[in-house]
């Protein structure tokens, strides 16, 4: 991981969840959810494709991998995986979802958002939804503009792919970041990264915007959003609301649970 802040954490304990951390442990315990797209070329000499950053979340005890359609565009979505037993086996998800374009929001960035929800237990390992950020409501962004940013992602520019030997060396990135404005596009928000490092926000389409908040019980982390896309040499990158996220999440598990068994 290659980090890149301006600020961290000096506090003894933030909470993840349930689940309490050292304040040196949160970089590494919240990047887990930040996976790297593995998508299925089915080429025998090219056999994957990766296509940036995406966000695991659970909520209500469900998990639901998080992307930008404009990733995996030309790929059928069964073809979409995610590398879990520390790299060795990709898995692909069971039910994708995405947000249906009509005369309302056809040119809302919104629209781009998709996810393909992982039925953990249909799967052969262990303690898998411990991989998924355990999102919950009261703790997600409010809109406020001071809060403490982070985001995480797979920069293009920073991957290495050798077909022949075969390996693939992709590094991951978080960087801090601070408020710039809302953008006139709907559940769409700008975010000026503070970064130091010179590389390319191509790859951290798809990756979590974090805040780091504090309540009556001490500090946790709150998903604030998912990045919907950054400029090539800029430092501003735009994400989607995490409260437009729970709404759409929401919405799939009510019409879920009234589907007739």
């Amino acid at each position: 991981m290659t980090r890149d802040v301006r600020w961290w954490l000096h506090e003894s304990a933030v909470r993840i969840g349930s689940l309490w951390v050292p304040g040196r442990h949160v970089e590494l315990t919240v990047g887990r959810y930040t996976k790297q797209l593995f998508c299925l070329t089915h080429h025998v000499d090219y056999p994957y494709a990766f296509l940036g950053s995406a966000t695991a979340v659970r909520f209500r005890n469900r998990c639901f991998l998080i992307w930008c359609r404009h990733q995996t565009k030309g790929y059928d979505p069964n073809d979409v995986t995610i590398p879990v037993e520390a790299g060795k086996v990709l898995i692909s998800g069971s039910r994708f979802l995405h947000i249906e374009t009509d005369e309302s929001n056809k040119d809302e960035d919104f629209s781009d958002l998709c996810a393909m929800e992982f039925p953990t237990g249909a799967y052969n390992s262990a303690n898998l939804d411990s991989s998924f950020f355990p999102l919950q409501s009261s703790e997600c962004w409010g809109g406020n503009a001071d809060a403490n940013f982070f985001l995480f992602g797979y920069p293009t520019a920073l991957r290495t792919v050798e077909y022949e030997v075969p390996h693939v060396h992709v590094r991951q990135v978080v960087t801090s970041g601070r408020y710039h404005h809302a953008s006139n596009s709907r559940a769409i928000h700008c975010l000026e990264m503070t970064r130091t490092a010179n590389f390319s926000a191509d790859g951290l389409s798809g990756g979590p915007v974090y805040q780091l908040a504090r309540s009556r019980n001490g500090f946790y982390v709150g998903l604030s959003g998912i990045i919907m896309r950054g400029g090539d040499a800029s430092d501003f990158i735009h994400f989607v609301d995490a409260r437009f996220l729970l709404m759409l999440l929401e919405g799939v598990l009510e019409t879920k649970s009234s589907e007739p068994s």
